[in-house]
């Protein structure tokens, strides 16, 4: 149930831009069964209430018991209203993000003075001191809950709180504590929705990616700061000088910056010897010439004069040759073959021959 509050949050944020709360008004709402409720519990504590003052109060015996229960009836239905108004006035103040400790305190002291009359005014009978007692602590505790709920709904309007977040699921919190908890965290902040033009919460898979690749970052971040620290201090002469550098220089744009310039194919070539497998061949006899047992090393992927392998899969070392010339056209022997992890007497069998930079 909205109230008052509720849609003057709503009506200022929506005419200020900014994204009001998915909140719908429904027909009918269970909630509305707790008015019934504290009706009930209201009449039976105050009648309650009215019955031990009628049984303990020294009464004369001239006096009707019509006459007793009309003079005990307004203190009973003074202490009841009085818990329900402190209540009610401390919920609205929290609204407004006040604390309302004071207001707060004051309920619970008369709340228990209240359910303690109760109880101990009809004592031994278990009966009506219990029914009588649990009646009155429902009834307070349910509108504890309710007002709450309804104060949560209301600071979410504001804007004053944060969305709820998807349901992971114990087994995924169980397993995964710090991943969920991430997720969760992410999907209430929500991002930017190009289609509707403002804000709205990640779903569950939304949530759970996002939280994997800011975990990702955060674990590479300290990794940059160290290098970039030992950079800096290196390059400056002045301790002083070194510590503002370091403290400036913003490590997440330059993390962004690094993985642009990232050669992703040069580090390819780089590690695919070490994950291609060889091609089969046999053994070289004593009688072969030089020129077979280079071209047999060849085949089998073996380089002679440094014994590294070469991949035979995918592009072949001509290919390979061709594309690191394309890349950098001034590039030296030494240095392609550096790259593409073989020898330089294997880089310059595929060189070229227009070009003469293999000899140097």
């Amino acid at each position: 149930m909205i109230d008052e509050f509720e849609r003057e949050a709503v009506t200022s944020r929506t005419a200020a831009g900014q994204r009001p709360a998915a909140m719908t008004q429904p027909r009918w709402s269970p909630a509305r069964l707790a008015y019934w409720f504290y009706a009930v519990a209201a009449t039976g504590a105050v009648i309650g209430q009215t019955w031990v003052a009628v049984a303990h109060v020294p009464w004369g015996p001239d006096v009707p018991g019509a006459v007793r229960v009309a003079a005990v009836l307004p203190f009973a239905l003074c202490l009841e209203l009085l818990a329900m108004a402190l209540a009610a006035i401390a919920d609205e103040r929290m609204r407004l993000g006040e604390r309302a400790y004071g207001l707060r305190i004051f309920f619970a002291v008369v709340a228990t003075v209240a359910v303690g009359i109760l109880v101990a005014g009809h004592w031994p009978d278990l009966y009506w001191s219990g029914g009588f007692g649990v009646l009155s602590v429902s009834a307070y505790a349910l509108w504890l809950l309710h007002s709450a709920a309804r104060r949560r709904d209301a600071l979410r309007a504001a804007g004053k709180l944060a969305d709820t977040a998807p349901d992971y699921g114990l087994w995924r919190r169980v397993r995964h504590p710090v991943w969920t908890a991430r997720a969760a965290e992410l999907a209430r902040q929500g991002r930017a929705d190009a289609a509707g033009g403002g804000w709205r919460p990640l779903g569950l898979f939304e949530s759970l990616h996002a939280a994997q690749v800011a975990m990702r970052e955060e674990k590479r971040r300290p990794a940059i700061a160290r290098a970039v620290e030992r950079v800096v201090r290196a390059d400056q002469h002045d301790a002083g000088m070194a510590e503002i550098a370091v403290r400036t220089l913003d490590l997440d744009q330059l993390a962004a910056e690094l993985a642009e310039r990232v050669d992703y194919g040069a580090w390819a070539d780089r590690l695919a010897p070490a994950v291609t497998a060889p091609l089969s061949t046999p053994p070289a006899t004593a009688g072969d010439s030089g020129a077979s047992a280079v071209a047999t090393a060849t085949v089998s992927g073996v380089d002679s004069a440094e014994g590294r392998m070469s991949p035979r899969r995918g592009r072949s070392t001509a290919e390979r040759v061709a594309r690191a010339l394309a890349r950098k056209a001034d590039a030296r022997a030494a240095e392609v073959a550096a790259r593409l992890g073989v020898s330089e007497r294997t880089v310059q069998r595929y060189w070229p021959a227009s070009d003469e930079r293999a000899a140097s």
